[in-house]
């Protein structure tokens, strides 16, 4: 009688412990599915999809008060006619909970700034800025510029070209992806600015171009944060029948 009982806990001990380790194979499965399909991919660009949030514009030290947000093309340049001109590119509404929105704390799988240059000139550093501007930002407005302080704008560059542009294309892209991640963690989003590092301006279209190809674009490619799921815990030793009271 002992024998024949122990052997039927001994099944359904068995029994227990494939279903759970069959469980968790389920679970590993669908949490492997359910990762890749939280994968997203949101790309930004002025006119295109319904998003309007792009501010961009030229500040230029030689017309320190002129508002130059409507020019179609931008130029970085250290040494423009004389005077150093910059480049502020901001995008807005980008993060949120709102639809085409990339939720806070994502993680930043990557992303890229691209922009469509039209001049070669001398290199170019990327660097984010720390403080708001406006569309009606001025050479003065802002205060002689903008300088990569820690201050007003990050000392360290995002990324950067070498201010050349290739045979086959004139899309240049800079790596952003830290940045992103910086936003989408709580801080605010302040945009870029174009430091020339020379006095051959390098110049590309901003975000009143006709062409809304290539107008500035961001395309940012994000995952969802999720909950860790809980461990099941399984008892490693078969039951013991003694220890329920039972009697040979």
């Amino acid at each position: 009688m002992f024998r024949n009982l122990y052997f039927s806990w001994m099944f359904v001990w068995i029994c227990t412990v494939t279903s759970a380790f069959a469980g968790d194979t389920e679970d590993s499965k669908e949490r492997s599915e359910g990762k890749q399909s939280r994968v997203q991919i949101l790309e930004f660009q002025q006119g295109v999809g319904g998003y309007q949030g792009t501010v961009d514009t030229e500040i230029w030290a030689l017309a320190p008060t002129t508002i130059l947000d409507s020019n179609p093309n931008a130029s970085s340049d250290a040494n423009n006619d004389g005077g150093e001109s910059q480049v502020l590119l901001r995008f807005d509404s980008i993060i949120g909970a709102k639809a085409n929105q990339i939720p806070r704390n994502s993680r930043i799988r990557s992303a890229r700034l691209l922009v469509s240059a039209f001049d070669q000139g001398s290199t170019v550093n990327l660097h984010r800025m720390l403080v708001p501007f406006s569309k009606t930002a001025t050479w003065n407005s802002v205060v002689d510029g903008v300088s990569a302080d820690d201050v007003e704008a990050s000392r360290h560059k995002d990324s950067f070209t070498f201010g050349k542009i290739a045979a086959n294309t004139s899309i240049v892209v800079f790596d952003v992806t830290d940045t992103m991640q910086w936003w989408v963690n709580g801080h605010s989003n302040h945009g870029w600015v174009f430091l020339n590092t020379g006095g051959n301006g390098w110049d590309f279209y901003s975000s009143e171009f006709d062409d809304f190809k290539q107008r500035p674009k961001l395309i940012v490619e994000w995952e969802r944060p999720q909950p860790t799921p809980a461990k099941k815990t399984l008892n490693s030793n078969p039951p013991n029948p003694s220890s329920e009271g039972s009697q040979p």
